[in-house]
């Protein structure tokens, strides 16, 4: 029986909110990103996170490694 990429892609999401919300072990590597919250992709934020979280950031919402660039200043003025 073949599964639906629907179905792939719950299971990542269940995965990812478990690992994010109970990390395994007090001693799991962090990772900082630059995080992209779906539906508001325009509100990039800073985060770490444990690294078995950071496939999944990066696969459902475009996350990338590093922080999050910062705007330019104002001009003076």
């Amino acid at each position: 029986m073949k599964k639906s990429p629907r179905v792939l892609v719950r299971a990542v999401l269940v995965v990812a909110i478990l690992l994010v919300a109970f990390p395994v072990a007090a001693g799991v590597p962090k990772v900082t990103i630059c995080h992209f919250p779906p539906g508001n992709p325009g509100n990039a934020q800073t985060i770490t996170i444990g690294l078995p979280a950071v496939a999944p950031h990066m696969l459902l919402h475009g996350d990338t490694i590093g922080p999050c660039e910062e705007p330019p200043p104002p001009p003076e003025g």
